[in-house]
């Protein structure tokens, strides 16, 4: 071997140590994390006047000051009569937090995500006839504590409560001793739940009360202790054919007059998507269980075809209008306009007969029997406002849609581009999920509930305008949700062309601007998101616990500009740069070198001065012609990065996250790209990415 390679070789040794020092750095033990947060005072000393039971599972303890939290609960809300709270796994190490959703019944029917400890208040369960007798037995009083399993705080034989201070006690507060009972059929006990839930309007719209302690409750024994609250069961198999029944027998009282079920499809210039779009409406309509299918009528609203595919798509429209088996009814509103999905759903909705309404891209096709079976059953259930589904990127099983999330950020899908076969965070994209939002590219609800709502808000041309209306779903009581049982297959933006860079990012920040304009309250909140799970890097895919990037900082490029000249640098598209956010002076995303040790790299994001005759919408060929800025980046731990790229080396802190101070670059106008020197190789590489940045 000779001296430059031997060289070569030692600097990349010292690099790879230097990236496993680093990663070691920004990686949080969860123990660590969680034990720091919970020494912090979350709860008032109140004392509740009502009595209530606690159920427990068997395999585990009560976190030290369970007891105290729900009490203080509780006492903070009257109206609440049911409450759970999050847990995790404590054995020889603590692992596994479980961060749960505020009230989800769509959730609870298919999963029991209440978990291992619920408190009941005592009259509801006597007024529902519950004996926790019957499927319970006591707690044993030295079960309870903050450390591993025996190691908890000693109580007097009958009492639930932990010990309490000196100065409480003298209070005299007047506070009666409740039970908790573990539970010995589980069964029986999630049976008896939902007989209290039911009784206590948790199904109704705006239910409240049922409540959702955002803290650890329990600690359960070993990883096994939580996959019993997702195993199938007969009773939860009772509740869908329950909803399935409810739904055929709302639909036989209206049969024969009007259809069920009016699916509104925007199109343009795309015959024969629109026409796969309407045979899979049709496949969809059919039941799996030889049940009645949902009868169908489709209304296509067209804002300007060319003559030629006019012509197919009256054609084929009254093809399947005549069809004698297995047609519909279709409708064909031809009306050239400016595209606006929000005005042609309008459009299409106005002259619908059905009593549900199906807003359908005509770029997704359904290929599943039963799929609007189980989003009809759903939407005519009183507290239900939206049903959505979850849809596949073509020809594959990877997620494009499964639920929106509403962060900080804005609304994204958190689960977009994860492998469907994968089962993620506590079963995220199975069953049906309560969501904050779900994509008008298959959305279905009432139409008396979408007149309440006041339908799509037409100055959402292009993009929120699903979330919107969902918003003020949730607003007026009522809960959206995804089902992800069946699914869909999308050919995201056939019809309107790509979000990604130029103009169209710059109308999409107004929109979300003009989103939180109207729901200044939903800004960054989402019930359905526990605050215990990443809420600064989902952009790219996957639902993580926050402390996996808790060691994560913005970076604060202060001053110090430096303006360099790119003269010796390559572009190449292997350097793949992703600005996922860049509002305000902050800048996020990732940057990784293809097929080589992104541990070897030093990156440095680039910021090129543009022109006054430059537009976004045509940039220059050779990148950019005016003075560049670079401001190197320290590296964020991205762990999604390592899951979605595992055939690329040491991606795990190729993220970025730099907020440019007002003295780093001159004020104006520049691309945002990024450049990547290799310290132990000497390949030094830039590219640019489709997004820019104004500075003020």
């Amino acid at each position: 071997m000779g001296i430059r390679a031997l060289a070569k070789r030692t600097l990349e040794r010292i690099e790879d140590r230097r990236y496993k020092r680093r990663l070691r750095e920004r990686q949080t033990a969860y123990g660590e994390w969680a034990a720091e947060r919970e020494a912090e005072p979350l709860w008032q000393d109140r004392v509740c006047s009502r009595d209530f039971a606690v159920f427990c599972a068997e395999d585990g303890r009560m976190a030290a000051g369970a007891l105290a939290a729900v009490e203080a609960y509780f006492a903070a809300r009257p109206e609440v009569r049911i409450l759970y709270g999050d847990e995790d796994v404590w054995d020889s190490v603590r692992e596994l937090p479980w961060y749960k959703p505020d009230w989800s019944p769509d959730v609870l029917d298919c999963f029991f995500y209440f978990g291992s400890l619920v408190a009941v208040e005592r009259e509801l369960l006597e007024e529902a006839g519950i004996r926790p007798e019957e499927f319970c037995c006591r707690r044993r009083a030295d079960s309870a504590g903050s450390g591993p399993a025996g190691t908890g705080t000693a109580r007097r034989p009958g009492s639930c409560r932990e010990p309490r201070d000196s100065a409480r006690d003298e209070r005299g507060s007047g506070c009666r001793t409740e039970d908790v009972w573990q539970v010995r059929d589980f069964e029986a006990y999630e049976q008896a739940v939902h007989a209290c839930l039911t009784l206590a309007g948790g199904y109704e719209k705006a239910a409240s009360c049922v409540g959702h302690v955002q803290r650890i409750l329990f600690h359960g024994r070993g990883k096994a202790c939580q996959e019993r609250f997702f195993q199938s069961t007969p009773f939860r198999e009772s509740l869908k054919e329950q909803r399935l029944q409810n739904l055929q027998g709302i639909l036989a009282a209206g049969r024969g007059r009007v259809p069920a079920l009016s699916v509104v499809i925007p199109s343009k210039d795309q015959p024969q998507a629109l026409e796969a779009c309407i045979e899979g409406c049709l496949q969809g309509a059919r039941s799996r269980n030889g049940r009645q299918p949902l009868s169908v009528e489709i209304i296509l609203v067209d804002n300007g075809s060319t003559r030629e595919n006019r012509e197919r798509i009256e054609t084929m429209a009254h093809r399947v209008s005549c069809r004698k088996r297995d047609g519909c009814p279709v409708r064909y509103l031809y009306q050239p306009m400016e595209f606006n999905f929000s005005r042609m759903c309008n459009l299409g909705a106005a002259v619908a007969g059905g009593r549900l309404l199906l807003f359908l891209n005509d770029d997704v096709t359904l290929s599943q029997a039963g799929t609007l079976e189980e989003m009809a059953a759903l939407a005519v259930r009183e507290g239900t406002g939206a049903v959505g589904l979850k849809l596949y990127y073509p020809d594959c099983a990877r997620i494009q849609h499964g639920g929106i999330v509403n962060l900080s950020s804005g609304p994204v899908d958190p689960l977009r581009f994860c492998p469907d076969e994968v089962w993620h965070y506590y079963g995220a994209n199975r069953g049906n999920r309560n969501v904050l939002a779900v994509t008008g590219a298959c959305l279905m609800t009432e139409r008396e509930k979408f007149r309440e709502a006041g339908g799509f808000s037409e100055e959402l041309r292009v993009a929120f305008n699903d979330v919107e209306l969902c918003f003020r779903l949730y607003e007026a009581g009522y809960r959206n949700v995804c089902v992800n049982e069946f699914h869909g297959c999308h050919h995201e933006s056939l019809s309107r062309g790509d979000d990604g860079s130029g103009e169209n990012l710059k109308r999409l920040g107004r929109e979300r601007e003009r989103l939180y304009a109207c729901h200044p309250a939903l800004a960054g909140e989402d019930p359905y998101y526990p605050p215990g799970l990443n809420r600064e890097w989902l952009f790219t895919s996957g639902i993580r616990p926050a402390y996996l990037t808790a060691g994560n900082e913005i970076q604060k490029a202060l001053s110090g500009r430096r303006r360099v000249s790119l003269e010796g640098y390559r572009q190449d598209a292997c350097l793949s740069v992703s600005v996922e956010d860049c509002r305000g002076r902050r800048v996020r995303g990732f940057a990784v070198v293809l097929g080589d040790n992104n541990a070897h790299y030093v990156r440095s994001l680039l910021l090129g001065e543009v022109p006054e005759a430059e537009t976004e919408s045509r940039p220059p060929e050779s990148g950019v012609r005016g003075k560049i800025y670079a401001l190197e980046t320290a590296g964020m731990y991205r762990p999604d990065l390592e899951e979605n790229m595992p055939d690329q080396r040491n991606v795990a802190l190729c993220g970025f996250d730099v907020e440019i101070g007002e003295n780093a670059v001159p004020a104006g106008k520049y691309r945002l790209g990024m450049a990547a020197g290799n310290r132990a190789g000497g390949v030094r590489l830039f590219n640019w990415s489709g997004c820019y940045i104004e500075l003020t």
